[in-house]
């Protein structure tokens, strides 16, 4: 800390530049990540007649294939990849593939009732639409890639990571006074006057400082997927899930059926099913059941079946086997803040709208110095 002071004008110069030149996006991915914390909630509040359907009772065995013959026959054209099982009664299947439109395939979503008769209704995802069909779509696509595809994801980790390093320069110019470092976390001075802006901005930066910095962290590590694992290699091993490294066959003529593929992992592993991911190109169903090292409450325990056989070829949970698959299986939980349930996505939220504060109060703090250099700040 001795030699800080020689540093502060530069760190203080990255800072206000990193933040005037990143503040739009951050803006956009604060506000959207505060949105799809709640992603399920609100998609089911705007859809209701997609997401949901009337029950009596407990609700029933899910049978997949009716879902997958009926999807086949509403939907001429789609294909689907991955089938969400319903969640509890009332709530729908939902199917998530390809859909053949203009001589290309765009990612689709489908939603059939839980008794698999009737395609309640499907969108093309990826879309900048702002109906109530496509609007929850529209706002998590903006989140991961902006709609425009890989390479707006690339440089959304790129942004992660400067953003990790301008965590670090903001703190270190919090507390230019090691003496009177409690002052840094209290907010002085008149409302929106230089010293109060100063003060809130900081505050609020050190108030929820580790909520952003994780969010910064784990955005990098999910936008930069093979980059960050390539990294994290040169200090543990980092396996992935099987069917990766699974070789491609030909889709068996005569195949069980996901039912049965189903009712395998069931007696298997003695809990319920949570997905089944298609994966006729290495000859197996992918099964995610639930299981008690789940992080976020979604099913992590991968089951794959021989779609030939009905033979149980593989099976891993996510969290795999060493500290370098632990660090990584940690990494969604910790961004969506499903780690915690819903204390921890209300933190999310939370952690994201401060976010888009200090993108708007260190906008402020720029203009006002601007407009009267003479005054000066600690930052």
């Amino acid at each position: 800390m001795a030699n800080l002071p020689r540093w502060r004008p530069a760190l203080r110069a990255w800072h206000r530049w990193f933040g005037l030149g990143a503040a739009l996006w951050l803006l956009l991915l604060a506000l959207t990540g505060s949105v799809i914390a709640f992603y399920d909630e609100l998609d089911r509040a705007l859809n209701p007649d997609w997401r949901g359907v009337a029950v009596a009772g407990p609700a029933p065995s899910v049978p997949v294939d009716a879902a997958l013959i009926t999807v086949a026959a509403a939907l001429p054209g789609f294909s689907p990849r991955m089938v969400d099982l319903p969640e509890q009664a009332g709530h729908t299947i939902t199917m998530i593939g390809s859909m053949a439109r203009d001589g290309e395939d765009v990612p689709a979503q489908a939603f059939i009732d839980a008794e698999g008769r009737t395609v309640l209704g499907w969108r093309q995802m990826g879309l900048l639409a702002l109906d109530r069909r496509h609007l929850m779509d529209t706002i998590y696509g903006l989140h991961v890639e902006l709609l425009l595809g890989e390479m707006a994801a690339w440089l959304l980790g790129l942004l992660a990571l400067l953003w990790i390093l301008d965590h670090l320069a903001a703190l270190l110019l919090s507390f230019p006074n090691r003496a009177r470092w409690r002052e840094a976390f209290l907010i002085k001075g008149r409302g929106f006057s230089l010293r109060w802006l100063f003060d809130l901005h900081r505050a609020s930066g050190l108030w929820l400082y580790l909520a952003t910095f994780t969010l910064a962290l784990t955005g990098l590590t999910l936008t930069w997927h093979e980059e960050t694992r390539w990294v994290a290699r040169w200090a543990a091993p980092v396996s992935e899930r099987l069917h990766v490294s699974m070789p491609q066959r030909p889709a068996p003529a005569n195949r069980i059926s996901a039912d049965q593929a189903l009712a395998k992992v069931a007696a298997a592993t003695q809990s319920s099913a949570d997905s089944l991911v298609l994966l006729p190109r290495q000859g197996v169903y992918g099964v995610r059941s639930f299981d008690a090292r789940d992080l976020d409450g979604m099913g992590r325990l991968w089951t794959y079946v021989d779609m030939a056989n009905g033979r149980i070829v593989g099976q891993r949970h996510d969290n795999g086997e060493g500290p370098g698959d632990a660090f990584f299986a940690w990494q969604y939980p910790l961004h969506s803040g499903k780690i915690l349930g819903l204390p921890g996505r209300i933190i999310v939220a939370v952690a994201g709208l401060a976010t888009a504060g200090l993108c708007l109060t260190g906008f402020l703090l720029w203009t006002k110095r601007r407009r009267r250099p003479a005054v000066a700040c600690p930052l």
